[in-house]
């Protein structure tokens, strides 16, 4: 029996870093959106024991360094099942994009499995095994726009308005330790708070959110960033930054229509996809 399920990406419409943690973690803040980019995950049951994960790029690392891999065992071990499992997945969401694919990708390969294996596990519990694979997964595991604090493993929810994007991925993969390694923390006081206590119901007071204290150094590590930026603007977005911890860089449309026309501006740049909120 296989099943097959969607796996979707994400945008950091805002994303500050509050201060660095003694292991070795950062504890931030951020408003994250869910997004209509998707892998294609396949799940199915093997009669042998073993976990074997396959894309159809050829990009996924195997074993323990792959996100999925993990959420596999973790389940297997927490709830003591035996049965093997092959996962194929057809990836999308480029690697190393700041969109969160690897994450989502645990994230929805651990709620499929619990479902298939008839498992008894409480919201919370699959949120802990999540926090231990990696900080994005519970807000893939939420499933709905949130605030993010901590390493991003304490969620709540916040509401926006549906929202078109243009997301373009320059190609360059960066990795996520070296943006936070090279992280130049000023400590400030509590107003980033203030701009969180806001209601987001239109297009502006999104455009008025957008803020990325990792985007300084995504732009020394790959410049293309802020010139997709000032071309994605230039090409009518109310806004635009750079994702999480990059190279991704998303321009917030007023329609669909705005999101096509500007695709013109930036089909060169790299690889492109229109999005909006799910």
């Amino acid at each position: 029996m296989e099943r097959t399920v969607l796996s979707p990406a994400k945008v950091n419409l805002y994303l500050k870093v509050l201060s660095k943690r003694p292991d070795g973690y950062h504890n931030i803040e951020s408003v994250v959106d869910p997004i209509s980019i998707y892998d294609v995950i396949h799940i199915t049951e093997t009669k042998d024991s073993g976990i074997v994960i396959k894309d159809n790029k050829g990009i996924l690392p195997e074993g323990r360094g792959n996100t999925i891999f993990r959420a596999v065992e973790l389940l297997r071990e927490r709830y003591r099942v035996r049965k093997g499992i092959g996962v194929f997945v057809e990836k999308n969401i480029p690697i190393g994009s700041g969109l969160g694919g690897p994450s989502s990708n645990a994230a929805t390969t651990l709620r499929e499995l619990a479902r298939i294996w008839n498992l008894d596990v409480k919201e919370d519990e699959l949120l802990d095994l999540g926090k231990t694979i990696g900080a994005d997964v519970p807000l893939f595991l939420y499933g709905r726009p949130c605030v993010m604090r901590g390493i991003g493993d304490i969620i709540s929810p916040v509401e926006l308005p549906r929202i078109w994007y243009l997301v373009v991925y320059p190609g360059v993969e960066i990795p996520t330790k070296e943006v936070y390694g090279r992280l130049k923390i000023v400590l400030t006081n509590t107003e980033n708070d203030i701009k969180l206590l806001g209601k987001f119901k239109t297009l502006y007071d999104i455009a008025n959110l957008l803020e990325n204290d990792l985007e300084r150094v995504g732009t020394i590590m790959c410049p293309q960033i802020k010139i997709i930026k000032t071309v994605l603007q230039q090409g009518g977005a109310v806004g635009s930054l750079m994702s999480g911890s990059g190279s991704s860089v998303f321009g917030v449309f007023k329609s669909e229509k705005d999101a096509e026309k500007a695709l013109a501006h930036v089909k060169d740049m790299g690889e492109v996809f229109l999005a909006h909120s799910l």
